[in-house]
């Protein structure tokens, strides 16, 4: 597992863990990251804090902060049939 901030523009993986408190976790879920969902980086800004994730259809920006509590792993790497 990695950060979702060390997820390359251009690169797939699966949302494996969400490392935040009660309140924090239920914002990000509503924003679409939950456990085993597919997440794509679009896009970094420049010398910025921010990301645009595609994540089930939806583009969101996420601060640094925010990304690197978000785990994901490979798509290749899910397992199961």
């Amino acid at each position: 597992m990695q950060p979702l901030t060390d997820l390359s523009p251009g690169r797939t993986s699966i949302v494996s863990e969400l490392r935040f408190g009660n309140a924090d976790v239920l914002r990000v879920m509503e924003m679409g990251f939950i456990p085993g969902a597919s997440v794509a980086c679009q896009r970094r800004v420049p010398l910025g804090d921010l990301a645009v994730y595609q994540v089930d259809g939806v583009q969101v920006a996420l601060r640094r902060e925010t990304a690197s509590r978000i785990l994901v792993q490979p798509a290749s790497d899910r397992g199961g049939p």
